[in-house]
């Protein structure tokens, strides 16, 4: 493998971690969004109406709260999916240059 190759190989590996490091914090950052969009609303209209409300509003309520909770389930799975993916990468990077480097110094 040549001295392009390696550098290459290098510069993936680099760019892969830069792109993982930001899904990281990509993920971090919007799950505090989704944490809040489960928690907050529905509980905040119990506590603020809660002398208006009759019995079938907490049904109602309820099931919202389920159907919120859903929803940012599926959308932090695929947030960490596509963090995991990121990750997966940049480590085949890391691995693919160290490989290569090895195989290098090995000729020498």
């Amino acid at each position: 493998m040549s001295g392009n190759d390696i550098e290459t190989l290098k510069q993936r590996a680099f760019a892969s971690q830069v792109e993982a490091r930001e899904a990281v914090r990509a993920y971090g950052r919007a799950s505090w969004i989704r944490f809040a969009a489960t928690f907050i609303p529905v509980p905040l209209v119990v506590v603020v109406f809660r002398l208006y409300l009759v019995a079938w509003h907490y049904y109602v309520l309820g099931g919202a709260f389920i159907v919120i909770a859903m929803l940012m389930y599926a959308l932090d799975s695929r947030a960490a999916t596509r963090r995991d993916r990121a990750l997966a990468a940049a480590r085949e990077a890391r691995s693919a240059y160290r490989q290569a480097r090895l195989r290098a110094k090995s000729r020498a």
